[in-house]
C-alpha cells in the first residue's frame, strides 16, 4: 500500500479536504507501521494547512505527533514549519 509514497503524497497535497478525510479513515484501519504513520502525518498536516480554527489545530497536533513518532523525513520538516503557524505550539 505504501509503495510510491512520493507520487501518493503529491496526489494528496492536491486533494480537497473531503478526500483527505477519506484517506485518513482508510489509513487508520491499516496496521500500524512507520510508512503508514508517515502518510498519516502528511495527511493530517496537509489538512491543518487547509482548515481553520480548532479543527486545523487538532489536525496539526495529530500530524505533528505522527511525524515525530514515524520519523518520516518529509513529514518532520513540514511539521516543524507548521508549528510556527500555531501560536500555542511555538517554541
Amino acid at each position: 500500500m505504501f509503495e510510491h509514497d512520493d507520487r501518493r503524497r503529491q496526489a494528496l497535497a492536491a486533494a480537497p479536504p473531503e478526500e483527505l478525510r477519506r484517506q485518513l479513515e482508510r489509513l487508520i484501519e491499516e496496521p500500524p507501521s512507520k510508512p503508514r504513520d508517515g502518510i498519516l502525518a502528511f495527511v493530517y498536516l496537509t489538512l491543518a494547512q487547509r482548515l481553520e480554527g480548532g479543527e486545523a489545530e487538532r489536525c496539526f497536533v495529530a500530524g505533528y505527533s505522527y511525524a515525530r513518532t514515524s520519523r518520516d523525513p518529509q513529514a518532520r520538516p513540514l511539521a516543524e514549519r507548521l508549528r510556527e503557524e500555531f501560536p500555542a505550539w511555538r517554541r
